[in-house]
């Protein structure tokens, strides 16, 4: 029928067999252990289980399975001192993937046919969580640019979650609606500037760059075979042949041949 603690909760009643959509339920628990290093429905309702035998485990797993971030559900709530990763790992991704998982336990849990996340979704969730890194300039630990929090802080773009000092946000290019942060090591693919190439991470078609004889100046190197159109803030056209690159600057727009992003800062 499947792993122990991976299982749906339709399989975990013996409501439903395996399926596509059963799979969906085990990929998103898989997920949430990959990230947040702890299982989505265990909480404080498992501490009140002094034996955890099949019948427990099927109440927990099957009968009455709740996320333990279930916004409209605070009765399994992780507990601290026993569930400290998920308590550690959970701010510090973004909203939108904490979305995806509140909505994977929740409609995933309460309509199977229809409320469970697909692949392409978390694929998709996934290359967005990667754009979003950026450095703790104090720590290097990886954070995560998150456009709702900015938002709800007024600009805010929070501390780091390693040695709590302030963040301060690198460069950052809109192509559509994507947003990729700047950092030092920074490339760009197919996937990011050409939508009939979606997932195409097979060759790096830019990467950032610093001037050779100016260390706080910046760049975005052409790696590509084709010719960019830039233009700055103040409506000034240049060509960027491959080989070369356009500083960054706020308000520059760069024609990647597909798309068009936009520095931003």
């Amino acid at each position: 029928l499947g792993t122990p603690r991976f299982m749906a909760p339709e399989v975990v009643r013996g409501d439903a067999m395996p399926s596509t959509q059963t799979d969906l339920f085990s990929l998103a628990v898989l997920l949430f252990y990959m990230l947040m290093v702890h299982h989505p429905l265990e909480g404080h309702k498992e501490l009140d289980i002094k034996c955890l035998d099949l019948p427990a485990m099927n109440k927990l797993y099957g009968t009455e399975p709740v996320f333990i971030f279930d916004p409209q559900d605070a009765s399994n709530r992780p507990e601290p001192g026993y569930h400290d990763n998920a308590i550690a790992f959970w701010p510090i991704y973004p909203q939108f993937i904490r979305d995806l998982f509140t909505k994977a336990f929740t409609d995933g849990i309460r309509d199977p046919q229809h409320g469970r996340v697909r692949e392409s979704e978390w694929r998709a969730a996934m290359i967005r969580l990667r754009d979003s890194i950026l450095y703790c300039g104090n720590c290097g630990a990886e954070n995560f640019y998150d456009a709702d929090t900015l938002k709800a802080s007024g600009g805010q773009p929070g501390v780091c979650w390693s040695c709590g000092k302030s963040l301060a946000l690198p460069f950052r290019l809109q192509v559509n609606r994507n947003t990729i942060m700047l950092n030092y090591d920074t490339q760009l693919y197919p996937h990011h500037v050409d939508d009939n190439r979606l997932y195409d991470f097979s060759a790096p078609l830019a990467e950032i760059t610093r001037h050779p004889t100016n260390p706080n100046v910046w760049g975005l190197k052409n790696l590509s075979s084709g010719k960019w159109v830039t233009t700055t803030a103040e409506g000034v056209v240049h060509d960027v042949e491959p080989g070369r690159s356009v500083s960054l600057a706020p308000g520059t727009r760069i024609n990647f041949g597909k798309a068009e992003g936009e520095v931003r800062l």
